[in-house]
């Protein structure tokens, strides 16, 4: 699979089969989610394998399905990423704030896409309380939870996607 096929085929996966994703898919996943462009690696991630750690995480997410999922990559932001001196720079620009959640949201974009590549399938969960998952995967009070990654092998095949027009979109 090409990174076009990649691309226009990755779906969001609700549904997965009971077959184990290996250590060595979940390390894959791990080197290229961390090969994304970034301001400063502030990327965090935790894999939760555990079924209680799971249950728990769906249950603060509010989603039922996420307990049976195989994976959940926790990621985190270290909002303390940057060294005093360049947090003194990027305060000059007033957007700081926002290296974290676009040098994680890189990352989860390549790792759904090696997930597709490997044939498995991922779903981004946004929906949860911060504090609750922060304190499941034990992050420390510098990191921030920015998504939960569902990971496993499909046991759906959702439907096209549909796009709006590109004039619609860019300009």
């Amino acid at each position: 699979m090409n990174l076009q096929e990649a691309i226009a085929t990755r779906r969001s996966i609700r549904s997965y089969t009971d077959e184990p994703v290996s250590k060595e898919e979940i390390l894959k996943l791990l080197a290229m989610a961390m090969q994304a462009p970034h301001a400063s690696a502030c990327w965090r991630f935790v894999v939760v394998q555990d079924p209680e750690r799971r249950k728990q995480l769906s249950e603060i997410a509010g989603q039922g399905w996420i307990a049976n999922v195989p994976v959940i990559i926790v990621v985190g932001a270290d909002t303390q990423a940057f060294s005093d001196h360049q947090n003194a720079r990027w305060d000059a620009y007033k957007f700081r704030g926002l290296f974290y959640i676009q040098d994680t949201a890189a990352a989860i974009q390549n790792l759904m896409l090696a997930a597709t590549e490997l044939g498995l399938g991922t779903c981004w969960i946004g929906s949860f309380t911060e504090g609750g998952v922060s304190k499941a995967v034990k992050f420390p009070k510098n990191v921030r939870p920015v998504a939960m990654i569902t990971v496993g092998h499909p046991a759906e095949q959702p439907k096209e996607k549909t796009l709006k027009p590109l004039d619609e979109c860019a300009f």
